[in-house]
């Protein structure tokens, strides 16, 4: 239980990776703010996760607008302490030919994937340089590294996490505040399965092929599951991370050599 007596919030919280890594913070001690788009979703894992005998709020919030963001920094603060763990999970896929893109989904992939982190992490570190200590994991991509075409909007804001992570490591680091990013590779969620959904119908390609060619093509020959990108969460927001920040982890069962 090495994260007794704090408080994480995690965004994208009601599903996937974001739902995993509330369980994995929990299971860890600390107190959780479950924050989701799905109200719904979002009660449902932290119901199941007090009932479980841990801490946890649900907040329903659109990350993408930055005052939703303000607000529910501060519900978790109400409710379960000041905040000194964020999890930026919470994103979407625009998967579009660069000349078919358009300004909306240019712009929505770019709040949600990465303005709303910076959003997030400025409503937060106020209590984390208070208390002198905070960890901050943004959730990126292996897609920030490399790319398959189509995939502008998504590539460069996965791309762009991985710079805001850079900087607020340089700059908070002399308050013990540790910076990461994951990158994780073909995992299964909705995320894939929508990808998956939309690789098939533009490539003729039959049902449920592109994720069985996915598992075969990464080394260990296994997609990925939520909890294995969970695991990392724990670590680096754990004491064995203590002395790492500003770092981007790959963690993709070796289909992607960082």
């Amino acid at each position: 239980m090495s994260l007794n007596g704090r408080t994480a919030i995690v965004t994208g919280a009601g599903s996937g990776i974001g739902r995993a890594s509330a369980w994995r913070l929990a299971a860890d001690g600390a107190a959780v703010a479950v924050a989701d788009i799905n109200g719904a979703a979002a009660r449902q894992v932290a119901e199941a996760v007090r009932a479980a005998g841990a801490r946890a709020l649900d907040i329903e919030v659109d990350i993408a607008d930055p005052a939703a963001i303000a607000t529910a920094t501060r519900a978790a603060h109400d409710a379960l302490g000041p905040p000194t763990i964020l999890v930026n999970n919470a994103g979407i896929l625009a998967m579009q030919p660069a000349l078919k893109l358009s300004a909306s989904e240019w712009d929505s992939a770019l709040a949600v994937n990465l303005s709303a982190a910076f959003y997030a992490a400025r409503a937060l570190l106020p209590f984390m340089t208070a208390a002198r200590w905070g960890r901050i994991v943004n959730i990126s991509s292996m897609m920030a590294a490399t790319a398959f075409g189509e995939d502008a909007a998504y590539c460069s804001t996965k791309a762009g996490l991985l710079g805001l992570t850079r900087s607020l490591a340089a700059e908070f680091g002399p308050h013990n505040v540790c910076v990461n990013a994951i990158c994780p590779g073909n995992v299964l969620t909705k995320l894939l399965e929508d990808t998956a959904a939309v690789v098939e119908r533009r490539d003729g390609l039959e049902r449920g092929s592109f994720v069985r060619q996915r598992a075969q093509s990464i080394p260990l020959r296994r997609l990925g599951s939520p909890e294995d990108i969970a695991a990392v969460v724990s670590f680096l927001c754990g004491p064995d991370a203590d002395y790492v920040t500003g770092q981007a982890i790959h963690v993709n069962g070796g289909l992607y050599y960082a």
